[in-house]
């Protein structure tokens, strides 16, 4: 791709000007558009405002002869449209600070005195007002003494700020600010959001505007000058200016390679955005129900946008019979390997909302199973999946993949998959072979064509059973899990084999879960428990860590016992003190009424045979 870019140093005034000085970006008239893919714009008034508001005020203070430079922004130049790639929360932002400069300045000149000490500073601030003029609006020198006299209103005006943005809620809130008169006019248009109170009820627009409004109240004509000179002159940025997008999209992810670059999704809504033939607006409300439940699931750990898109790109190779086991970027993916579902947004949208169904109608029975709903199979695949969640999150893929094309399978097959790939990626934490091997990447890769093939779920069961047969020695996995340390997702495992063994109820429904030593692996009593055990310290360290000295364990509880002795921590006498009584966790109430009252080397080793005993045999079974 050919390079065809300008990078200029610019300051607020040259950044925003209209004119065709030596000041403005190329002389445009410099319409500034966010597009469709941008981010809402999320600055606060508490954090970033503030800051930046600090900085100015510290700059101004401190009286430097060189300029306050604030960043670079990137800038997609088409015709006289400048498409913001990279400096959308900045620029924003100064376009409120300006408008709250030009009501302040407004104000003051209504309230400056005539005299002529004072005559400096009037025309001073006329000249600021004109500049502010100029910036936010497109206005030639005749509209801008209209303006001034009242003849023309602002609300008549073209802004030099569109948001197209399909993830901004309510992007004509920045309008509105710039189309009004003062901010009483502006604080009765601006939007207010339902079942919110106080500031809060408010957008970050009007938020941020009446943050810098407030702080130019304490300034009196003097300082609001030197201030808005600053603003204007002094204030400058770095514009790198391209005039192909994918080349500013590129250029912004290689400037921005240690911050936040242009999420996938970002950049292919806007694609479909555009090729959405349909009620664009329906698009939008589509679109943003996506984000919203992505998010949920983003705070709750299981999946992200961009991970929905990975399984997306997951699910079509199955469809196409892609075996090849080098992924692609989810971007080049989607824009040049695979362009058609782009070009078929309804498809997109639909597939998508599937595969977020499938994530969301299983937290759904998360719920129900939390409310005593037992279905025996629903109860299973929670459980499974929440293991595999601890184990590996890179069987998202695969488990996506199975449950968008077997919709209609019985709970029991679903529960029979399910637990077929725990047992594979249960491998995968055990055994010393990487995730990219044969014996996992391509092995999965391979089922999942079978899954987009139609194979039925006996048929993918007894592949992945042949499978570990043919790749892996059982006794090699057993002598690994004796004298390893086991990863979380291990432990988990062997909690729900136990319950499933004692036959006793199981659900991750804690809060918070952590991972408890039995016999504790530091503390102030580490010595004295160290000595009871007897065992040296390196092999003290060691047997701290086996499977059979960690069991999982509700954080509230853990926190109470902390690093006691054992005898302690399974007492069940002293009914105030929270203890291995008050878990749900079967291990952990199991060990209330262990025969002895010392957790030595002997016990460990005991209960780590016994572990990766079951945990073997539930592999191999």
């Amino acid at each position: 791709m050919a390079k065809n870019i300008d990078a200029k140093l610019k300051n607020i005034q040259g950044l925003f000007s209209s004119t065709n000085s030596q000041d403005s970006i190329l002389g445009m008239e410099g319409m500034y558009i966010i597009p469709e893919y941008q981010r809402a714009y999320n600055w606060k008034s508490s954090l970033q405002c503030d800051k930046l508001w600090q900085d100015i005020e510290s700059f101004i203070e401190l009286k430097k002869d060189n300029a306050y430079f604030f960043g670079s922004i990137i800038i997609n130049s088409t015709y006289e449209k400048l498409y913001i790639i990279d400096g959308q929360q900045r620029i924003t932002t100064f376009i409120l600070l300006l408008k709250a400069l030009l009501i302040k300045i407004n104000a003051v000149l209504k309230e400056i005195a005539t005299d002529e000490e004072a005559k400096s500073i009037k025309e001073a601030l006329e000249n600021r007002r004109k500049s502010i003029l100029t910036c936010l609006y497109i206005i030639d020198e005749d509209e801008v003494s209209q303006v001034i006299e009242g003849k023309i209103r602002l609300k008549d005006l073209k802004i030099k700020y569109t948001n197209k943005s399909i993830n901004e809620e309510y992007k004509e809130d920045l309008e509105k600010i710039l189309g009004e008169e003062t901010f009483e006019e502006i604080e009765k248009k601006v939007e207010k959001i339902k079942y919110k109170q106080g500031d809060n009820r408010y957008t970050n627009f009007f938020r941020n505007f009446k943050y810098f409004k407030e702080k130019l109240e304490e300034y009196d004509s003097t300082k609001l000058n030197a201030f808005a000179r600053n603003v204007l002159n002094n204030c400058q940025v770095i514009v790198v200016i391209s005039y192909e997008t994918d080349e500013a999209i590129e250029i912004f992810n290689s400037l921005n390679s240690t911050g936040m670059p242009l999420a996938d999704a970002d950049i292919l809504s806007a694609k479909l955005f555009s090729n959405y033939e349909e009620d664009k607006t329906e698009f939008t409300q589509r679109w943003r129900n996506i984000v919203e439940i992505t998010n949920e699931l983003k705070s709750q750990n299981i999946c992200t946008i961009d991970d929905i898109l990975n399984q997306y790109m997951y699910i079509l190779r199955a469809k196409r019979n892609e075996k090849d086991t080098t992924m692609p970027a989810v971007r080049r993916y989607f824009t040049d390997l695979n362009p058609e579902p782009l070009n078929n947004p309804q498809t997109f949208l639909s597939d998508f909302e599937k595969i977020l169904d499938i994530w969301t109608n299983s937290e759904s029975i998360e719920k129900e199973v939390k409310e005593n709903i037992t279905e025996l199979d629903q109860k299973e695949i929670v459980i499974l999946k929440q293991i595999l969640f601890a184990l590996n999150h890179n069987f998202k893929f695969f488990y996506a993949t199975y449950f968008f094309f077997n919709q209609e399978k019985s709970q029991e097959e679903k529960q029979k998959f399910v637990s077929a790939l725990l047992k594979l990626f249960a491998l995968l934490a055990i055994s010393d072979t990487g995730y990219s091997s044969k014996k996992f990447k391509v092995f999965l890769i391979n089922l999942n064509m079978e899954i987009g093939a139609g194979v039925k779920t006996e048929e993918l069961v007894r592949h992945i059973k042949n499978h570990i047969q043919k790749n892996f020695d059982k006794s090699i996995i057993l002598k690994t899990l004796v004298d390893s340390n086991p990863t979380n997702g291990i432990i988990y495992l062997n909690e729900y084999l136990f319950a499933k063994e004692k036959k006793e109820s199981l659900l991750f429904t804690a809060k918070k879960i952590e991972i408890e030593h039995i016999m504790p692996a530091s503390g102030k009593n580490i010595v004295a428990i160290r000595e009871d055990a007897g065992m040296g310290e390196e092999e003290f360290k060691q047997y701290a860590n086996k499977i059979g000295n960690k069991i999982l364990l509700e954080q509230p509880i853990n926190g109470s016992i902390s690093n006691d002795w054992f005898r302690v921590k399974k007492q069940n006498s002293v009914k105030e003190k929270r203890g291995y009584k008050d878990s749900d966790f079967p291990i952990a109430k199991s060990l209330v009424n262990y025969k002895k009252d010392y957790w030595k080397k002997e016990d460990i080793d005991t209960a780590t045979q016994k572990a990766a005993l079951r945990i073997a045999n539930y592999i191999f079974e």
